[in-house]
C-alpha cells in the first residue's frame, strides 16, 4: 500500500484532520502544485500528439493506398520510421518525449512491415508478421524501459502466439490425447512469465499508475483461466469445443487451481488488494458454475442465489479485514515515501 492510500485511510477514519492531511501531503511531496500540473499538461499533450501522429500515418496509408507506386509506399513508411528515430535520438535522455518517441518507433516498425508485406505480397502468415514485429520492437522496449511500450510489446507477442497456435508443430501429437486443445498454453506461459518479471522489478508500494501493467496481466490471466475452468466445471466445455475426452478438462482445472493457489499465496504476502481479489472472485465464479452445472430444475434457483450473495459477502468481508490489518502498520511505507 502506498503512502497516499495510507493518508487517505487515516483521513477517512478520522485519525487525521484536514489540516494534518494537507501538511502530510506537502511533506511527502504528494500534493499537486503548479509544477505538477504543468508536467501533467505537457505529458497529456505529448501522448495525444504521438497518438495523433500514428493515427495520421495509418489514415494516410489507408486512404491513398492503391493509387501510390509500390516504391513510394515503402519509401514513405521508411521515411516516417526514420523521422521518428531521429526524434528519439535528439530528444533529451530520460525524458517523456524520448520514451514516447521510442514507443512510436516500435509501433511504426509494425506498420512498415505490413506495408512491405502487402505491397510485395510476400505470402507470409499473419503470425509471422506479429512475431517479426515483436522481435523488432524488443530492443526499443529494452532501451526505453517504459511501461506503455512494454504493454504494446506484450500485446504484439500475445497476438503472435494466438495466431501461431493452429500452426504449432506439437499440436497434432498432443491432440491425440485431446490435451491442450482450445487452450493456448504458450500464451498463458508467456503472460505468467511477464507477470512474474513485472512483479520482481516493481515494488508493491509503487503508485497505482506504475502497477497498471501487472494488474492488467493478472486480470487477463484470471479471465482466461476462469472462463475455461468454469466451462469444464459446468460440463459445457466438451459441448462448446466438441472435445471427446475428459482429460483436457482435468488439465485445465488443475492449471487454474495451481494459478489460484499461487496467486493467493503471493499476493497475500505482497499485500496487493486488487490482485488478491482476482483469485477469490475466480473461485467464486467457478463454484457457482459447478453448482449450476450439477443442479437441475427450478428448485435450485434460490439456493444458488443465496450462495452467490453469501460468497460475495464473504469475499468482501475477508478483503476488508486484510485491508484494515495492512493499514494498521503503515509506518514503513510512509518512511519509504518520505525518502
Amino acid at each position: 500500500m502506498n503512502a497516499r492510500s495510507i493518508l487517505d485511510h487515516w483521513q477517512d477514519s478520522g485519525e487525521l484532520d484536514q489540516a494534518g492531511y494537507r501538511r502530510a501531503l506537502l511533506a511527502l511531496h504528494l500534493a499537486p502544485d503548479t509544477e505538477r500540473w504543468r508536467q501533467l499538461a505537457a505529458r497529456l499533450l505529448l501522448v495525444g500528439g504521438a497518438l495523433c501522429l500514428l493515427a495520421g500515418v495509418l489514415m494516410a496509408f489507408a486512404s491513398n493506398w492503391l493509387t501510390w507506386p509500390r516504391l513510394m509506399r515503402v519509401g514513405i513508411a521508411e521515411a516516417g520510421w526514420l523521422a521518428l528515430l531521429a526524434w528519439a535520438f535528439f530528444a533529451r535522455p530520460d525524458s517523456d518525449g524520448r520514451r514516447w518517441a521510442l514507443f512510436a518507433v516500435a509501433a511504426m516498425s509494425g506498420i512498415w512491415l505490413a506495408v512491405i508485406g502487402q505491397t510485395y505480397q510476400t505470402g507470409a502468415d499473419t503470425w509471422q508478421l506479429f512475431a517479426l514485429w515483436a522481435a523488432l520492437a524488443l530492443p526499443w522496449a529494452l532501451l526505453a524501459n517504459f511501461a506503455p511500450l512494454w504493454g504494446l510489446w506484450i500485446v504484439i507477442v500475445s497476438l503472435a502466439l494466438q495466431l501461431w497456435l493452429p500452426h504449432a508443430p506439437w499440436r497434432p501429437a498432443l491432440s491425440a490425447w485431446s490435451l491442450f486443445d482450445e487452450i493456448n498454453l504458450p500464451l498463458i506461459g508467456f503472460w505468467l512469465a511477464a507477470l512474474a518479471l513485472a512483479e520482481r522489478l516493481q515494488s508493491a508500494a509503487a503508485p497505482w499508475t506504475a502497477r497498471i501493467l501487472p494488474r492488467l496481466l493478472g486480470l487477463a490471466l484470471a479471465l482466461l483461466l476462469t472462463v475455461q475452468a468454469s466451462m469444464v466445471l459446468a460440463g459445457e466445455h466438451q459441448h462448446v469445443f466438441n472435445l471427446s475426452s475428459s482429460t483436457s478438462g482435468a488439465v485445465i482445472v488443475s492449471l487454474w487451481l495451481a494459478c489460484v493457489l499461487a496467486a493467493l499465496y503471493f499476493y497475500l504476502r505482497r499485500r496487493d488488494l486488487l490482485l488478491l481479489a482476482l483469485p477469490l472472485f475466480s473461485v467464486w465464479v467457478a463454484v457457482l458454475a459447478w453448482v449450476v452445472g450439477a443442479a437441475h430444475g427450478d428448485d435450485w434457483l434460490y439456493p444458488v442465489s443465496i450462495l452467490a450473495i453469501a460468497g460475495l459477502g464473504l469475499i468482501g468481508w475477508w478483503l476488508h479485514g486484510r485491508n484494515q490489518a495492512w493499514q494498521a502498520a503503515p509506518l514503513p511505507a510512509l518512511t519509504e515515501a518520505a525518502q
